[in-house]
């Protein structure tokens, strides 16, 4: 528990390790600009200390250097005026530095080349006043920066690795967790552990984790698909190579008959072979532009395209209802998932059946219903229907047992469902009903330029 509370955050962990250094580096700063401020103060305190002790009544002139040369100016200069002075001061704590007097308050003079910050005060008819070199107070406060620097600048090297260090060790766990992912291959997708990951990752980790499901999910599909397309394919070559080996061997008068054996095997295998591209392509979802697609279009090219296989089998293949509705499909998807339905009515619905199509609103929905009177579906073995290669108790041999599941595929792509029910009538059948909601593309500029005003 220790543990995941440590990296319950990034954000956490970062702000507190940098918002720590910035703080050691802000203090140790602090602390060195108030010790030589606290020296400063100290030795300005002995200035005034030593002004106060040296403040004298100026003599009415300028004495004479003693070793050649004046004395040297001092930092600060405390100078007051009675009622009886002149333009001198009656005591100065530096009497050979002359200063005129200044208006009341802060001001600044200029005497010998040397810049003077002044404090004068009056009190009455006298005078009093305070003068501190500019140069000295630019050199404290030099020192001051110098010394408030020195921490950032020794410290600097410092910081840049520990902020480095500290990185580093908080974005571990990411490293961790993305060693992990990368273990992951097709035979080893087990879900990422979240519970130890940081906060703000977690929601990141659910996605992927969510993701290795459904694609461990498919990939198991996937297998079973092949495998069971391998073993249904195995059987129509064999029966093939048979087919082939008897009609080599086979006497002439019965050449034909074997000849239209071996053309109804191939056949088999040339449907069973188109229903697993079709599966494959719409489970894939191959990108396609989609389109404005009219259903009845649709509806009347499949009814077309299976009337022979109708006539051959002896059902009357129509269309109910068609209504004049467009989705938002492809024509290759529409056709595919009509088609297939249709032709599965058509082959398991018994000869002598009829199979109607109808398509129609409902609401929000567009409905496309394929109804037959064969002998139906138990309801319990409604479900089973839509997996891949059952049949049932289905004896057509030419049958694939994939066209339901291209149907949900395909459905399921377009953001509907299918659903199989009795007729309604009370007559014996199967309904076949897919339900679509009904959404169409923009009109683009070409087809409003077309359609009719």
């Amino acid at each position: 528990m220790a543990h995941t509370a440590a990296i319950g955050s990034l954000h956490r962990r970062l702000s507190l390790s940098l918002g720590g250094l910035a703080l050691l580096v802000g203090f140790l700063g602090a602390f060195g600009a108030w010790t030589v401020v606290r020296q400063l103060a100290s030795e300005f305190n002995e200035d005034l200390r030593q002004a106060a002790a040296a403040i004298q009544a100026a003599p009415p002139t300028m004495p004479a250097p003693s070793h050649g040369k004046p004395p040297a100016v001092p930092p600060v200069v405390v100078q007051t005026w009675g009622p009886g002075d002149g333009v001198r001061p009656g005591h100065s704590s530096a009497p050979w530095v002359l200063l005129p007097r200044a208006q009341p308050g802060f001001s600044e003079l200029d005497a010998g080349g040397i810049v003077w910050d002044v404090f004068t005060l009056q009190a009455g008819d006298a005078y009093m006043q305070i003068a501190q070199q500019r140069a000295v107070r630019t050199a404290n406060a030099r020192r001051v920066a110098v010394w408030a620097a020195i921490p950032v600048v020794v410290l600097l090297p410092v910081l840049v690795w520990a902020i480095g260090f500290s990185v580093r060790k908080s974005l571990r766990p990411l490293s961790v967790i993305g060693e992990r992912v990368a273990q992951a291959d097709l035979n080893h997708l087990e879900p990422v552990d979240t519970s130890t990951a940081p906060r703000e990752l977690r929601p990141f980790l659910e996605s992927v984790n969510r993701l290795m499901v459904r694609l461990s999910g498919l990939i198991d599909t996937e297998r079973t698909f092949i495998a069971n397309a391998a073993h249904e394919l195995r059987s129509p070559m064999t029966a093939l190579q048979l087919q082939v080996e008897n009609l080599i061997h086979a006497p002439r008068d019965s050449i034909d008959e074997q000849l239209e054996e071996l053309r109804r095997g191939i056949r088999r295998s040339a449907t069973l072979i188109t229903k697993l591209l079709e599966l494959a392509r719409a489970e894939i979802g191959a990108p396609r532009v989609p389109d404005n697609v009219a259903v009845a279009d649709v509806v009347a090219g499949v009814v077309t395209d299976l009337l022979p296989l109708a006539i051959d089998r002896g059902v009357d293949l129509g269309v109910e209802r068609l209504d004049d509705v467009r989705l938002a499909a492809t024509e290759t998807d529409l056709r595919m998932l009509i088609k297939n339905l249709a032709d599965n009515a058509i082959r398991y619905g018994g000869r002598g059946g009829r199979v109607d199509v109808s398509v129609h609103r409902d609401g929000g929905d567009v409905v496309i219903e394929v109804a037959d009177t064969g002998p139906g579906i138990p309801e319990a073995a409604r479900m089973r229907v839509f997996e891949r290669f059952y049949r049932g108790g289905a004896t057509d041999e030419e049958g694939s047992g994939l066209g339901l599941a291209i149907v949900q595929t395909i459905a399921a792509n377009l953001g509907g469902r299918v659903e199989l029910t009795g007729r309604a009538d009370g007559r014996p059948g199967l309904v076949a009903k897919v339900v679509l909601p009904l959404r169409t593309m923009p009109a683009t500029a070409n087809q409003a330029a077309a359609a009719p005003a």
